[in-house]
């Protein structure tokens, strides 16, 4: 962090937006985000596609392997169904994670691909750990209210992004993310309902409508990422090391 005395032109995108001084405004985030949207439609949807077909793919390839019944409720209650959340968890994390970060890349302008979706393997076990334990504090939420488990989605949605765009340890980039979004929590509560009334689109529409939303979302809030948290300019290394586990808080 500066100083006090340090030139506010100076400090960081972070330390701005942990002030509170970041410029919340819903409909020009929208709006960049369809412009990026048409002028990276091939790749976007060729991401999104990519990710849809392996996600369904493996979920037949799962539930023919562990011999489930989707129609049987003791066959979704049973130890196979469990399994098949794990593998689905461990499998697409990684590449859900690579989709939110080929927003991030596409709203910096900087360079990137499809390939992005597969970048991010290395860092399966924290990625994974971090649904985990996210999942399990919104399920109690949940449970006892349904707002204390929207109120931890919101605040931890950043998180995953910071672990590899950052390389912060598991609890440092849960925190700051809690820390930043709870800043600007009413602007993030109504993104939140503008997404939702966007995914029941997906709903009415048999999907289709997630090759629309799936790209504005990420790039939505790609772009809210490098304007609040800011992009390391140090190249990425992809191979955590013993020295610098990202497993660290």
């Amino acid at each position: 962090m500066t100083d006090n005395n340090q030139p506010p032109a100076n400090r960081s995108p972070l330390e701005r937006a942990l002030a509170g001084e970041y410029q919340f405004n819903i409909r020009q985030l929208f709006a960049e985000a369809q412009s990026l949207y048409k002028q990276h439609l091939g790749l976007l949807l060729k991401a999104t596609g990519l990710l849809m077909a392996i996600g369904l793919g493996a979920m037949v390839i799962m539930i023919n392997l562990l011999a489930l019944d989707m129609t049987s409720m003791e066959s979704m209650q049973s130890g196979n169904a469990g399994l098949l959340d794990i593998a689905m968890l461990v499998l697409m994390t990684p590449m859900i994670v690579g989709f939110r970060m080929l927003g991030v890349k596409l709203v910096s302008h900087k360079v990137t691909s499809i390939n992005e979706l597969f970048q991010y393997f290395p860092y399966i076990l924290v990625l994974v750990t971090a649904n985990l334990l996210i999942s399990l504090v919104m399920q109690v939420g949940l449970n006892l209210l349904i707002l204390p488990g929207l109120y931890v989605y919101l605040v931890t949605q950043f998180s995953v992004v910071l672990l590899v765009e950052k390389r912060l340890g598991l609890l440092q980039s849960i925190i700051l993310s809690a820390r930043v979004t709870n800043r600007y929590l009413l602007p993030f509560t109504l993104l939140l309902l503008a997404f939702i009334m966007m995914f029941v689109l997906v709903l009415f529409t048999m999907g289709l409508a997630i090759l629309w939303v799936g790209p504005v979302y990420s790039l939505v809030m790609g772009r809210l990422y490098a304007d609040l948290f800011g992009l390391d300019d140090a190249p990425q290394q992809i191979h955590p090391t013993k020295e610098d586990s990202i497993l660290d808080a």
